[in-house]
């Protein structure tokens, strides 16, 4: 972050009170980008506003929304406002936006993560977190895209014994980030973020916890407060 944005960020904490300034210290110290969620063709919103909620609750910066066949829409009730603290990337262009999203991933450093019912080869509790992570989770109706398939380093499913054997797309992704961010909650590995994203992710919730944040920002500059 350059010196403006840090001398901005310094501006609007003055007018935020302690317990909020310090609640966004405490959350971004749980913040990772080791583990970032990837949602194929979402076709209900409630699904992925409760993932949404479920990244936010658990740390998860980052998800991205593959929207080869339809649009991801967020329902505000459900996601509670999650939306907001999370980083959102939309895929859509074509040809495959699934190929694209997920070779960006790879030469990212991430292992792709299938989270399906089918061609399954472990459980997620088998699942070793020794490298970042993007965890899939395909459409309702169609599952993992076979594109999704092809690029996917691995492939888990939450063991169930039950008759059904099958789990709300939204729980299923609750349990998956539950269990994987403990795991990293509780080993040696470097999931935290780095001091500079804190500092861009603070500010960013302070633009858009502050009231009148464009008039303020337009005073900051204009008074020479960024000099």
């Amino acid at each position: 972050m350059d010196e403006t944005s840090l001398e901005l960020l310094r501006y609007l904490q003055n007018m935020m009170t302690p317990a909020r300034r310090e609640r966004f210290e405490s959350i971004l110290e749980y913040r990772t980008r080791f583990l970032c969620v990837v949602l194929e063709n979402m076709t209900k919103p409630h699904n992925t506003s409760a993932v949404m909620r479920s990244c936010d609750c658990f740390g998860v910066q980052d998800v991205h929304l593959i929207e080869q066949d339809c649009e991801s829409k967020v329902n505000k009730e459900i996601s509670l406002g999650a939306h907001k603290w999370l980083s959102v990337q939309k895929w859509n262009q074509p040809p495959c936006p699934t190929t694209t999203c997920l070779l960006a991933l790879k030469n990212q450093g991430y292992r792709i993560v299938a989270a399906t019912p089918h061609e399954t080869q472990k459980s997620l509790y088998d699942l070793s977190m020794e490298t970042p992570i993007a965890l899939v989770f395909g459409s309702e109706k169609k599952g993992i895209s076979s594109e999704a398939l092809k690029l996917a380093d691995e492939c888990i499913t939450v063991p169930m014994v039950g008759f059904t054997e099958s789990l709300n797309l939204s729980v299923c992704a609750a349990l998956c980030l539950s269990e994987l961010t403990r795991q990293l909650h509780n080993s040696d590995l470097d999931w935290h973020l780095s001091e500079s994203e804190k500092e861009v992710l603070h500010l960013l919730w302070a633009r858009r916890t502050v009231p009148n944040i464009e008039a303020i920002e337009r005073r900051f500059y204009a008074t020479g407060l960024a000099d």
